[in-house]
């Protein structure tokens, strides 16, 4: 980009075309944060490197989009209608409540123990000690892509064998 004004000219002239291409997504992903992600990443570009802004900032927002549906494939969450509906955590744990707990904490301890080394240690390096992909990739010696099947492959694994353990019943 050359500047405020053309940036402001390309967000006038692009951003509802950009969203309305983003629908085409589905409902699982909001056109309206994408769309402002694009456009915050084509500021953030290196303006001698982008031929076409145009181009830049659909091809971004795609990516983004694919991105955010993939995340949600391998790692789905659970929305509630209200804030209200959420249990308040301002009480103590009952005494059933700390058991149950402490056995959940020992299946997944077994189960991540129970995981091949490779997978355990990317894991554990991605999940729990928030080390970046490309760290984590050179200190096991795989490529980026390679670690995030290793995630999603132990997660898998775990997921598997703790509602095995749980008699198939999934968490609430």
């Amino acid at each position: 980009m050359r500047g405020e004004p053309e940036l402001r000219r390309l967000f006038d002239n692009e951003a509802g075309v950009l969203r309305r291409f983003l629908r085409r997504f589905g409902a699982r992903v909001s056109p309206e944060d994408i769309a402002q992600d694009s456009f915050l990443r084509l500021c953030a570009a290196d303006a001698r490197q982008i031929v076409s802004p145009r181009a830049f900032l659909f091809q971004t927002a795609k990516n983004m989009a694919v991105d955010a549906l993939r995340r949600q494939k391998a790692a789905p969450y659970r929305a509630v209608a209200s804030i209200d509906l959420v249990p308040a955590a301002a009480h103590a744990p009952s005494a059933e409540d700390h058991c149950i707990a402490v056995e959940e904490a020992a299946a997944v301890r077994a189960a991540i123990a129970a995981l091949p080394e490779l997978e355990r240690k990317a894991l554990l390096m991605r999940r729990v000690e928030l080390v970046p992909p490309a760290e984590v990739a050179a200190a096991l010696g795989v490529s980026e892509r390679q670690v995030q099947r290793l995630v999603l492959k132990a997660i898998a694994f775990c997921h598997a064998r703790l509602t095995a353990a749980d008699g198939g019943a999934s968490a609430p």
